[in-house]
């Protein structure tokens, strides 16, 4: 490739450090997520599993999209919706395998392996597929080693997340108060910079050359409109999902089981 015709990129790195936020936020939101779902009756853990994974999945979604928002081109940027939705039932479907599997009584290593596995394709699924939604008069050319290192990247992400996840579970059913806010803390830090990782190391696997025929840009919004709206709506996802499971497993099972009593009457 003739290195004179690739196109100059930069970074924002306020837009940087926020996407290591929305992550950090996300992942502390994981942690109470998947308490949750282990302490629910089995009736009522396929909603909780429903709801914590779009919770979770959109926090992922929200920091991917900050990201590419961070990522500056000299040209104008539009994304096809409908790419970008599907990018997003990645990360919801990555969300679920994780919290699915540390829910389960039985958690091995075969249950690491297949559940981190399936995360990993689901992250790196969510990054690709939303750059594959770009439209602009661009060609982009990957960097096939890089491509590789970054899905590596999502796997020993996925491996780390699903083992904090079960232990801080392990510290929760003992009741250590102190044990698991260090725990989240920890949880949060780790993931937080573990998972932009993956995302930036997958950007530094992709230039772009300038081509002439101008893209198709039906179904599509500038990237600055979709940056802010996925900050937007995964910020307020996540962090109402933080502060509303603050609230102890066992009064979210008395306020469940107060609502399933009123209506049998």
């Amino acid at each position: 490739m003739d290195q004179s015709t690739i196109i100059q990129t930069s970074y924002n790195s306020g837009l940087i450090a926020l996407s290591v936020l929305i992550a950090a936020f996300a992942s502390w939101a994981a942690l109470d997520l998947s308490a949750r779902v282990f302490s629910m009756e089995k009736g009522s853990q396929a909603g909780w599993l429903l709801g914590g994974a779009v919770a979770m999945g959109t926090g992922i979604w929200s920091m991917h999209y900050t990201g590419m928002l961070a990522f500056r081109l000299p040209i104008p940027v539009f994304y096809h919706v409908p790419t970008v939705a599907l990018s997003l039932l990645y990360a919801i479907g990555a969300s679920f395998v994780a919290l699915y599997t540390v829910s389960r009584q039985k958690f091995g290593v075969l249950h690491v392996g297949a559940g981190s596995l399936l995360m990993a394709a689901g992250i790196a699924g969510m990054h690709y597929t939303g750059m594959a939604a770009m439209r602009m008069r661009a060609m982009h050319h990957w960097d096939r080693q890089l491509v590789i290192a970054s899905v590596v990247i999502a796997w020993l992400v996925s491996v780390a997340g699903l083992g904090l996840l079960k232990v801080n579970m392990a510290i929760s059913a003992k009741g250590r108060r102190g044990s698991e806010g260090m725990m989240k803390a920890v949880f949060a830090i780790t993931m937080g910079f573990a998972i932009p990782a993956m995302h930036y190391m997958g950007m530094a696997a992709v230039h772009y050359v300038a081509m002439s025929e101008a893209p198709d840009l039906s179904n599509s919004v500038e990237i600055t409109g979709l940056g802010s709206t996925a900050i937007i709506i995964g910020s307020v996802i996540v962090m109402g999902s933080v502060f509303f499971f603050h609230r102890p497993a066992n009064d979210l099972q008395a306020t469940s089981m107060t609502s399933a009593a009123a209506s049998s009457k």
